[in-house]
């Protein structure tokens, strides 16, 4: 009796140790309880050389539940188990009908042939079962390694397509890297709140009061646009067109837009996506020193290309 206490305190502690990491498959639980309960009644008392072989099974299924959770080699074990608990009992029950029949030859009483036989017939029915059981749990343990083994390859090929994408992704970065790093020698480039700001000078662009652009102006663009393509597709673009304070709103607001517009135009047909890009003209309203001197004005008149800019829509 000390014996079996002892072996169900370590099942005990061993379940509430695995029941902290995750919850217990059902096979499992089933397998601690049939043994707990197998230990405390007659199997506890009369097979408990079988209850121990159950046990042992029963502690690898625990272990291998601690070490790697809810796995089939965890639900096999559990089941073997419940297996060896249930011949533990049968054969506890066809002890305890021995030693009844030896205590009635004992005592000069004639126990009835049918019951011996029952319980032999019982216990012969339970082995056969349980081997019939085994040969299909190795079948079906068979097939499950198979299926581990095709999903092993899969994930094979998986990890093979997370190296590829990587180096992608490293290559875009160093591509995008690159294309800013010569567009800084162009243009102004600046992180500011509301993105990352290019801004080309107007007079570099057009000429006085055009916006038809200048034959040097699109082999500046094309970096642009190089540096544009190579940022991440879910990023969008602004482009501001701007002006000095020479002249009326009236002509600057749409000489602004109609700037901005032909710049665009022609990211555009560099290869910059229409769907992440669209254009507005600001006129005078944003100018970022005073109109007093000539070179002031050059620097207000601008084009200023915003990448990441919130609200940014297809044109």
């Amino acid at each position: 009796m000390k014996t079996s206490r002892t072996l169900f305190a370590s099942l005990a502690l061993s379940g509430l140790i695995s029941g902290c990491a995750t919850v217990a498959p059902p096979m499992l639980v089933t397998a601690r309880d049939s043994y707990a309960a197998s230990t405390q009644g007659l199997a506890g008392k009369l097979t408990p050389t079988e209850l121990y072989d159950a046990k042992k099974v029963l502690d690898k299924a625990n272990r291998e539940f601690e070490e790697n959770g809810d796995t089939l080699e965890c639900v096999d074990l559990a089941y073997v188990t419940q297996r060896k608990v249930e011949l533990a009992n049968v054969k506890a029950r066809t002890e305890q009908d021995r030693q009844s029949i030896a205590a009635a030859v004992k005592a000069g009483v004639v126990v009835r042939d049918d019951q011996v036989k029952s319980s032999q017939a019982a216990l012969a029915s339970t082995r056969q079962q349980l081997n019939t059981e085994r040969r299909e749990n190795v079948a079906t343990t068979n097939e499950l390694l198979a299926a581990n083994d095709a999903q092993g390859k899969a994930l094979e090929v998986s990890a093979s397509q997370l190296e590829a994408e990587k180096a992608a992704r490293q290559t875009a970065e160093a591509k995008l890297a690159g294309a800013m790093k010569d567009l800084a020698t162009i243009a102004a480039v600046k992180e500011e709140a509301r993105g990352v700001v290019i801004t080309l000078s107007g007079s570099v662009l057009f000429a006085s009061g055009k916006y038809a652009l200048l034959n040097t102006a699109m082999t500046k663009l094309d970096q642009v646009a190089e540096a544009l393509k190579a940022q991440d597709a879910g990023k969008r673009m602004i482009v501001e067109g701007h002006t000095d304070s020479q002249g009326s709103d009236a002509t600057n607001q749409p000489l602004s837009l109609n700037r901005a517009t032909a710049v665009l135009n022609y990211l555009v047909s560099r290869g910059v996506a229409a769907d992440r890009i669209s254009a507005v003209g600001m006129g005078s309203g944003r100018a970022i020193t005073d109109n007093k001197t000539p070179e002031n004005r050059a620097n207000n008149r601008r084009v200023e290309i915003i990448i990441g800019a919130a609200g940014v829509s297809a044109r």
